[in-house]
């Protein structure tokens, strides 16, 4: 066996300054001390037989630990077990995979920790025997480098793919290089007619192009937070939408730029949301001034038809002034049917619902639509099987069946196809997003459908405004479609149209879902036999001077004794300090502080032998009919006739003194 290398951690040698081979001994030894890699050496057999500061430092040794065992102990894993095969492979037949190439190997510290190294072979001859130099280059921080990038282009990868709006990646020339797949689903374009074509296709006009460029490089070189820009695209089959664009330029942390990033959001059903609240917030506020504007009108018409029915009932055998009397009556029944559309507009008709089956309601209404519509009009049915019940008004179903199919006969003036659908939905909350007044849950749907000439989409948008129609002079007031909307608002439900030009119309109607049996609608009661008040005494509470002298004037023609009040306070007053009344009569909505739902709550706390009944204009003063109804008491709604207020109040008090 040869001499042994010397060891670096011996003391070097003095030598003549003038000897070469001492001098490059010295500066040998010298690289091995200060070298920042690893530098070992190892005979034929894998023994270690010099190590220098950077291999202790890399590994966790001692070098006095190292020296005459086997490299293998500063390998981990499958390099540990293969490696002194490696060499004997070597040795014999001069194979090689890593000398004068290197590679990546596994290290392994005292403490056991595995690690990443570059290693280098080198082999020299000393005396006829082989030795290896090994050169360990510590990959640790390249290997986190690498890591910390792959998890970062991993993130931007999956945010890239699965973000929902779409990304565009320019370079430095604004060309396009790549896209993510939501560009595919929102423009319907592939990115290679980008190479082909360029962006200008994406953009709904040239001008929108220009405008894009502009925003692109001042957006991009302004600060990150600024508000995305407004640009109109073009999707694949044509269509325009409107996009709210972000971009941001990619550069190196040394600043040299290397393109920009784009984020495009299609905004599109945002503004249809947007316009659809403003509709629905502008139809409100239609809503409360026709209702606030009825409710007066009611008062005024509750005058008007009273003292019609009075002077008729003077009158006797003078058949002149009895017609003229007739037809003002007449006039102020048209005019409170008017109201009553109003009301319903503004959601604030007083409704008498019962649950129904639609089925059972349109077959029975098909005689009478048949006659309605004419030989020329195809006219059938697409029942649900299985449809649920809906709690709604029954005489508000059918002003809206026969207005809508009224309205499918004009716009079909040759004849054509209606249609009417029942079916039961679910709606989501995605589903009820382009109605916020709907909440998710099980609808019941009544559809009317037609073939007629359409309406265009400035038409369709002010369909349901009341006083609104394409009809002309003469041939319709503007309010069938509007009180459909506000009834089936009321209802806690939605209306829909859809319709084009020579497509025909669809109008919808949302209706809420109940799951008890159906109620048999009441028989109308007779009209004959006017109850009379017999000297009992009633007390009439209304704010209104006219209608509370009127009112007064009624019941006194009726056979009562009728005492007045302006409020429910002064109300308590006289029934506290006069002789026993039978029945407060009383408007719901009045000045100074208690209602007449509140004047009745104390009536049946302080004097519960006194029956009440309510009066109103509307339905949302304080109450609704069910609340009424719980609450044991009867309510009659303004403009009323004289019979209807003398059965009423005679039933009122007839059930106060059976309970």
């Amino acid at each position: 066996m040869s001499e042994p290398l010397p060891e670096t951690n011996e003391t070097p040698p003095t030598v003549p300054e003038n000897g070469p081979a001492s001098i490059d001994a010295l500066t040998l030894n010298a690289i091995l001390e200060t070298a920042a890699a690893g530098i070992v050496s190892i005979d034929s057999r894998g023994i270690l037989r010099t190590v220098n500061p950077a291999t202790e430092r890399l590994f966790g040794y001692d070098r006095s630990e190292l020296i005459g065992r086997n490299v293998s102990v500063l390998m981990g894993g499958g390099d540990r077990r293969n490696h002194d095969g490696h060499m004997h492979r070597y040795l014999t037949t001069g194979e090689s995979g890593i000398m004068g190439v290197g590679r990546e190997v596994t290290g392994i510290r005292k403490d056991g920790t595995p690690f990443q190294l570059h290693l280098s072979i080198g082999k020299f001859v000393v005396g006829g025997e082989i030795f290896f130099t090994g050169v360990l280059i510590d990959l640790s921080k390249e290997k986190r480098a690498e890591q910390r990038l792959a998890h970062q282009q991993a993130l931007f990868r999956a945010v890239f793919e699965c973000l929902p709006d779409p990304i565009l990646v320019r370079d430095p020339e604004q060309a396009v290089q790549t896209v993510n797949p939501a560009f595919l689903r929102t423009f319907g374009q592939a990115p290679e007619a980008l190479a082909e074509k360029g962006d200008a296709a994406l953009y709904a006009s040239f001008e929108d192009w220009k405008l894009h460029q502009h925003l692109r490089n001042s957006a991009c070189e302004a600060e990150p937070d600024r508000a995305p820009a407004i640009v109109n695209f073009r999707r694949q089959d044509g269509e325009v939408f409107p996009a709210a664009v972000g971009c941001s330029e990619i550069a190196t942390p040394q600043g040299k730029r290397l393109g920009t990033l784009e984020l495009i959001r299609d905004i599109s059903a945002e503004r249809r949301r947007e316009a659809q609240l403003m509709q629905a917030q502008r139809m409100e506020a239609i809503g409360q001034l026709t209702g606030g504007i009825a409710h007066d009108f009611n008062n005024i018409l509750t005058v008007v038809l009273g003292n019609v029915e009075l002077m008729e009932m003077r009158l006797g055998d003078d058949k002149d002034l009895s017609a003229l009397a007739r037809e003002a009556r007449e006039a102020a029944e048209i005019g409170a049917r008017l109201t009553d559309r109003l009301l319903t507009f503004g959601r604030r008709q007083l409704l008498e619902t019962r649950r129904i089956n639609l089925n059972e309601f349109v077959l029975g209404l098909m005689e009478l639509l048949r006659r309605s519509l004419g030989e020329d009009i195809d006219l059938s049915t697409a029942l649900s099987s299985d449809l649920a019940l809906t709690e709604v008004d029954p005489g508000q179903v059918e002003n809206a069946v026969l207005n809508l199919a009224i309205n499918a006969r004009d716009a079909m003036p040759r004849g054509g196809r209606l249609v009417i659908e029942t079916r039961n939905v679910v709606l989501d909350d995605n589903a009820v997003a382009a109605a916020p007044e709907l909440t998710p849950g099980r609808y019941v749907v009544l559809s009317v459908s037609d073939t007629g000439h359409g309406m265009t989409p400035e038409v369709k948008a002010r369909a349901f405004e009341p006083f609104f129609t394409t009809k002309g002079s003469g041939k319709g007031n503007g309010l069938g479609l509007a009180t459909l909307y506000g009834f089936a608002k009321q209802s806690r439900g939605h209306a829909t149209i859809a319709s084009a030009i020579d497509k025909g119309t669809t109008v919808e109607l949302y209706l809420p879902a109940v799951q008890e049996a159906a109620e048999i609608l009441p028989k109308a009661q007779s009209q004959t036999g006017v109850p009379r008040g017999h000297g009992r005494r009633v007390l009439v509470v209304e704010d209104n001077d006219s209608v509370r002298r009127l009112t007064s004037r009624r019941l006194a023609e009726l056979g009562y004794v009728v005492d007045e009040a302006p409020n429910a306070v002064d109300a308590l007053e006289v029934l506290a300090n006069s002789p026993p009344f039978d029945l407060v009569f009383t408007d719901i909505l009045m000045p100074g502080g208690l209602s007449g739902l509140d004047l009745a709550r104390e009536v049946s706390r302080l004097f519960p032998g006194v029956a009440v009944v309510l009066t109103t204009g509307y339905s949302d003063e304080v109450m609704t009919r069910d609340d009424a109804a719980a609450s044991g008491l009867m309510v009659i709604r303004k403009p009323y006739h004289q019979a209807v207020l003398a059965r009423t109040l005679a039933d009122a008090i007839e059930r106060n003194r059976q309970t």
